[in-house]
């Protein structure tokens, strides 16, 4: 078979998934109005076109990464977040790192940047464990990771 037939083929393939969805979507529109005549009946005054619509997408976040850049732009991310480690008693996760980075910072630790700053740090940790700086030291709850600095 060329590659014209395959073609066609595929395309006869696609039209006929294509006149099941439509067909499931009659359905389930024919569903939807049964479902709003018997609502009707137990309640005359609702509408069923003005129900609030669900919002898509994600939801808008405290602090955009360029707000965050004026909070902690003119701090040397790597060397802190090594400073942070080396005074650490034990392996911190990337939480903990992000939390005692906004602690020094001035902000407290159930501040919603919290978790923007833990964002940026897991891409330094990365990038220093890369380095040989700092390395993993286990998992704290089988998903979180731990860094210490390396030896």
């Amino acid at each position: 078979m060329g590659v014209p037939e395959e073609l066609k083929a595929k395309r006869c393939e696609l039209a006929g998934r294509a006149r099941e969805l439509a067909a499931a979507l009659a359905e389930l529109q024919a569903q939807i109005a049964a479902v709003d005549k018997v609502t009707s009946i137990y309640e005359p005054e609702w509408k069923p076109d003005e129900q609030p619509k669900k919002r898509r997408g994600r939801p808008p976040m405290a602090m955009s990464a360029k707000e965050l850049d004026k909070l902690i732009g003119g701090t040397n991310k790597r060397q802190m977040t090594i400073e942070i480690l080396r005074t650490a008693r034990r392996p911190l996760s990337t939480a903990e790192c992000a939390q005692e980075f906004a602690t020094r910072h001035g902000l407290s630790g159930d501040d919603p940047r919290v978790a923007l700053i833990g964002n940026r740090l897991s891409s330094i940790l990365d990038a220093l464990q890369k380095a040989g700086r700092v390395r993993h030291a286990g998992m704290l709850d089988g998903h979180s990771r731990q860094w210490e600095i390396a030896a």
